[in-house]
C-alpha cells in the first residue's frame, strides 16, 4: 500500500484541486524567515500560489486519477501517496515548471518586502507616508515573467501602492507629456506619483470609484477622447480593459510600459493588427477602441463597448476536489467583460454612446492642438524628449496568445520531457512565421521558447531609439524606433487623417 501525502492540508487549502499533491512544492514558505509579513498574510499568499500550481497540474492529475479509478482503486489518500513518488519520474517537464514557479514567487515576495525596507526613506518623501509596514500583498496583477508580477501592497495605514518589477521611468516621461498636454489645452488630465528604481518601481495606487453627477461625466468622456488622441499621436498599444480604470471624472492609463511603441510593418510574420486589419497609424491601433466588423475580441476593449457587460462561456471545472470523485467536466459560466474601465452612475455603468460628443470634443481639441504643435514637437527641445532613453516594453504578439498556448501545453502528452515540450511549443510558435523567411527571424523564436518553457510570458525589453530586438548586433527590425514612430505621426496629422479618426471613432460609438 501506497503512503499518503506528509503535509498537513490546512480547512481553507481543501477547495483548490489536488492540493495535497501540490503541497509540497510549497514546503518551507511559511516558515521562510526573509518575509516580513504577518501569518495571515503569508497563508493568502501561499493558498494563491497553490491555485497557481494547481491549475498548471490540474489536467494531467486528473488524467492520473481518472485511469487509478478504472484501474479499481477508490481510496484517494493512495492515489496522493503514489502521486508524490511517480509525478516527477513520469512527467519531468511538470515537476520543473512547478518548482520553478514556487522558487520564483517565494523570491518575488522576498523582494518586495526587502526593497520597500530598504526604500522607505524615499517611499515616505515620495508618496508623503509616514511609518508604515506591509499589512498584505495581492499578486499576479500583470503578466508574470521570472516570477515576478505586478503586485498590489496594502500599507498599516491604509494606503495602498503598486509595486512593478520593472524600470518605471517611462511612467515618469508620461506624466511630463501629459502635463504638456494640459498647459496647452488647459485641461486636467490627471498623472499619478511614481518611484522608479532602476529595475524596479513603485507606483500610486489608483481607486476605481463612482461618478458623482452627470457633470462628472461630460468630464470623463471629454478626458476619455483626449487620452486617445495622445495615445495615437504616442503609437500605444495594449491599452485594454485592465488598464483602463476609471475614477470618478478621471480616466487613467494605468498601465506605460507599452504607451510608446516600435513601428513594425514586415510581412513575413502575422501579426495581431494585420490579422484584424487594424489601420496604420489609426485611434484603433491602441485597443482603447475597435472596429466592430474586424472581428477582433470585444471582451477586452479599452474604454468598452456598449452593452457589452458580460458573456456565457464553456469553462472546465474540477467538481468534488480532493476527493476518489473529483472530476474535470464542462459547464456553462457566466464572465464579465469589463471591470474598473467603464465609470459608473449610482450604480449602473455608463458608456460613451450617452457622452458622445463630449469624447468626440475632446479627441478633437486635442488632436487639433497636437497638428498645431508640429514645430514645437520636432523642435530640439521638444516634449516627446522626456520619452528619450526609455525602457520600453516590446510584447512581441499579444499577451492572451502567449497565455492560451501556455495553458494548451498542460496537457499529459507533452509533459513526459523537455524534448517533447520543446518541440511542440516550437511548432505552435512558428506557425505565425511566413516559411520562406523563418530564418530571419529565429532569434525571436528562441527568444520566445526560452521563456515560454519555464512557464513565461516572453517580453522583450528594448531602448526608445533602438530599431532592433536582440542587441545592436541583430538585424533592424522595426521601420521606425519609439521616437521615430511618434515623429512620424506627428507629420500625418492632417485634416484628412482626422477625419478618418472621427469615422472610426463613431462606429465604435455606434457599435
Amino acid at each position: 500500500m501506497v503512503s499518503q501525502s506528509p503535509y498537513q492540508i490546512k480547512e481553507s487549502y481543501r477547495s483548490i484541486p489536488f492540493v495535497e499533491v501540490v503541497l509540497r512544492y510549497t514546503e518551507g514558505f511559511m516558515d521562510n524567515p526573509n518575509f516580513e509579513l504577518s501569518d495571515l498574510a503569508k497563508n493568502k499568499l501561499e493558498y494563491n500560489l497553490l491555485q497557481e500550481l494547481s491549475s498548471i497540474a490540474e489536467v494531467i492529475l486528473q488524467e492520473e486519477l481518472d485511469t487509478f479509478v478504472a484501474d479499481g482503486n477508490s481510496s484517494f489518500e493512495e492515489f496522493v501517496g503514489k502521486m508524490d513518488l511517480l509525478l516527477a519520474v513520469k512527467y519531468p517537464v511538470l515537476d520543473r515548471i512547478l518548482k520553478l514557479k514556487a522558487s520564483n514567487f517565494s523570491k518575488h515576495i522576498h523582494n518586495i518586502t526587502r526593497r520597500f525596507r530598504e526604500d522607505s526613506a524615499r517611499l515616505k518623501s515620495t508618496f508623503n507616508l509616514e511609518d508604515i509596514t506591509i499589512k498584505d500583498i495581492d499578486v499576479n496583477l500583470g503578466d508574470g515573467h521570472n516570477g515576478e508580477g505586478t503586485s498590489l501592497v496594502h500599507l498599516s495605514n491604509g494606503t495602498k501602492l503598486i509595486y512593478k518589477p520593472r524600470n518605471i521611468n517611462i511612467c515618469n516621461s508620461y506624466n511630463h507629456f501629459i502635463e504638456w498636454v494640459n498647459s496647452k489645452l488647459e485641461i486636467n488630465l490627471k498623472t499619478f506619483k511614481g518611484l522608479n528604481c532602476n529595475n524596479y518601481g513603485w507606483l500610486e495606487f489608483v481607486n476605481y470609484e463612482e461618478a458623482s453627477s452627470e457633470a462628472d461625466l461630460q468630464d470623463y468622456y471629454y478626458k476619455a477622447g483626449a487620452l486617445l488622441a495622445i495615445t495615437l499621436i504616442l503609437g500605444s498599444k495594449d491599452c485594454h480593459h485592465e488598464n483602463i480604470i476609471a475614477s470618478g471624472n478621471n480616466p487613467f492609463v494605468i498601465d506605460h510600459e507599452t504607451i510608446i511603441q516600435p513601428f513594425f510593418n514586415i510581412k513575413a510574420f502575422r501579426t495581431w493588427d494585420s490579422q484584424y486589419k487594424t489601420p496604420l497609424f489609426s485611434v484603433l491601433e491602441s485597443f482603447l477602441i475597435v472596429d466592430p466588423a474586424s472581428g477582433s475580441p470585444l471582451d477586452i476593449v479599452g474604454y468598452g463597448v456598449k452593452g457589452n457587460i458580460e458573456v456565457v462561456e464553456l469553462e472546465k471545472k474540477v467538481i468534488n476536489p480532493n476527493t476518489i470523485n473529483s472530476k474535470r467536466t464542462t459547464r456553462f459560466s457566466t464572465r464579465k467583460v469589463i471591470d474598473k474601465n467603464i465609470p459608473l452612475l449610482r450604480g449602473k455603468y455608463i458608456f460613451v454612446d450617452t457622452y458622445k460628443e463630449h469624447f468626440i470634443n475632446g479627441f478633437s481639441a486635442t488632436y487639433d492642438m497636437l497638428s498645431d504643435s508640429k514645430d514645437e514637437l520636432k523642435a530640439t527641445d521638444s516634449p516627446l524628449n522626456f520619452f528619450v532613453n526609455n525602457e520600453v516594453r516590446y510584447v512581441w504578439r499579444p499577451t492572451f496568445v502567449y497565455f492560451k498556448i501556455l495553458k494548451y501545453m498542460r496537457s499529459a502528452s507533452f509533459m513526459s520531457s523537455d524534448e517533447v515540450y520543446y518541440s511542440a511549443l516550437r511548432n505552435l510558435l512558428s506557425k505565425a512565421f511566413r516559411e520562406e523567411n523563418k530564418k530571419d527571424y529565429d532569434f525571436i523564436l528562441d527568444f520566445e521558447l526560452k521563456q515560454m518553457v519555464n512557464g513565461d510570458i516572453p517580453i522583450f525589453n528594448l531602448d526608445s531609439s533602438d530599431n532592433t530586438l536582440g542587441g545592436k548586433n541583430s538585424p533592424k527590425i522595426f521601420e521606425y524606433s519609439c521616437l521615430e514612430n511618434i515623429r512620424h505621426r506627428v507629420d500625418l496629422l492632417t485634416p484628412e487623417h482626422k477625419e478618418k479618426q472621427l469615422e472610426y471613432i463613431l462606429r465604435w460609438i455606434n457599435s
